[in-house]
């Protein structure tokens, strides 16, 4: 069967239920088919009772999420926990060389084949970026601040934040008594 008149076959299931449809021979002897047979040429009805149809494959419909939903998704799947050990929250750090020591405890370790790394924000400002979980803020002036620690993935996103902490900063005096030691 000649190629055309199969591809006609194909699509009459696509036509409307009340387009009449005809086959007629054309010049060169092919069986041909169309809604509007050529003028002078015998053209009969083709009768579909039941039009043939073959499944498709189903849709998939993927909803597109934004940059936060994925990031929140893949550290649902990553890091269970991410918390600030060190400075203590509500603590004093005493020091006059405005440095805060700043350790983090991180569950699982951080993945940094997948490009993670770690911001330190203190008083809501990002200080440092790290792939370690043990850091030094540097000046750092006495007072009260906040901390807070976010893993991001290599695209910058937030995968989990910690609670924030905040802490004393005092500089040490001549004048503090130091606490006698237990014998």
């Amino acid at each position: 069967m000649p190629l055309l008149p199969l591809l006609l076959l194909l699509l009459l299931p696509a036509q409307p239920a009340h387009a009449q449809i005809y086959h007629w021979i054309d010049e060169q002897g092919r069986t041909t088919f169309g809604d509007t047979p050529p003028e002078g040429v015998e053209a009969r009805p083709v009768h579909v009772e039941q039009p043939t149809t073959t499944p498709g494959l189903p849709e998939i419909r993927r909803t597109p999420t934004a940059p936060d939903e994925t990031a929140e998704r893949e550290a649902a799947e990553t890091y269970q926990q991410l918390s600030i050990s060190s400075p203590e929250n509500a603590g004093v750090v005493r020091t006059n060389i405005e440095q805060v020591s700043v350790a983090l405890h991180l569950t699982p370790e951080l993945q940094t084949d997948k490009g993670h790394r770690i911001r330190i924000r203190l008083d809501g400002n990002a200080t440092t970026i790290t792939q370690t979980p043990r850091t030094t803020l540097q000046n750092v002036t006495p007072g009260t601040h906040t901390l807070q620690a976010e893993i991001l993935d290599r695209d910058g996103n937030v995968l989990i934040r910690s609670e924030t902490t905040t802490f004393h900063l005092l500089r040490t005096t001549v004048q503090q008594q130091s606490r006698p030691r237990a014998p």
